[in-house]
């Protein structure tokens, strides 16, 4: 539930939820310090008609080219992400010199975390990465599982959701029953909070 989560998934999530509420995907990414304090945070903006390219408005790309490393050391901070990197914020990532992710949920579709312990250059970097699981990671599956199912009606192939199957089928069941009453969509439009649609998930 909401409130056995830690401060830093809250936030992580919080921006996921507010993707969501904007049409884009819904991941969310924060910075933190070695001792836990938020230095920013932000989300997928994909969909926020500000965005100049859409394409690669990711959470963690967006975090990572606001983090002022004038002040910040980058070698000592945590990133927390509600999604398995992609090949571009993996790559950001590195480039960025961050040494420690924490990822709620698994993407069998384009995550890149493999990369660590079978790429030479990945391994030099000597990059950490924890997949938390668990209700994080239900909750993720579950929210974005909903946006991938908006893709299916408008033709997309499925390919990413089936992958999403194979990773959490309870994610994926929960999207669809929470899909064909567009639930989410109303309590986005609803400003439901995110703690709210955190507990109705897990209690589905």
């Amino acid at each position: 539930m909401w409130s056995d989560l830690s401060s830093q998934w809250q936030t992580v999530f919080e921006e996921a939820w507010k993707a969501f509420g904007f049409g884009s995907t819904p991941i969310g990414a924060a910075i933190f310090d070695k001792d836990g304090k938020l230095i920013l945070s932000d989300r997928n903006r994909s969909r926020e008609a500000d965005t100049v390219n859409r394409e690669i408005s990711h959470a963690e790309a967006n975090a990572l080219r606001r983090m002022d490393t004038n002040k910040t050391d980058s070698r000592s901070v945590v990133l927390y992400t509600s999604m398995e990197p992609c090949p571009m914020c993996m790559g950001m990532i590195l480039m960025g010199h961050i040494k420690t992710v924490h990822y709620a949920a698994l993407d069998a579709y384009c995550g890149m975390v493999h990369l660590t312990k079978q790429d030479p250059y990945y391994i030099g970097k000597k990059l950490t990465c924890i997949h938390e699981g668990g209700e994080g990671e239900l909750f993720q599956l579950t929210i974005q599982s909903y946006y991938e199912l908006r893709h299916l009606e408008r033709g997309a192939s499925g390919k990413v959701i089936s992958r999403f199957y194979e990773t959490n089928s309870k994610a994926v069941e929960n999207a669809k029953k929470l899909y064909a009453g567009k639930i989410l969509d109303t309590l986005s439009q609803n400003s439901t909070p995110c703690d709210e649609v955190f507990d109705i998930i897990m209690k589905m």
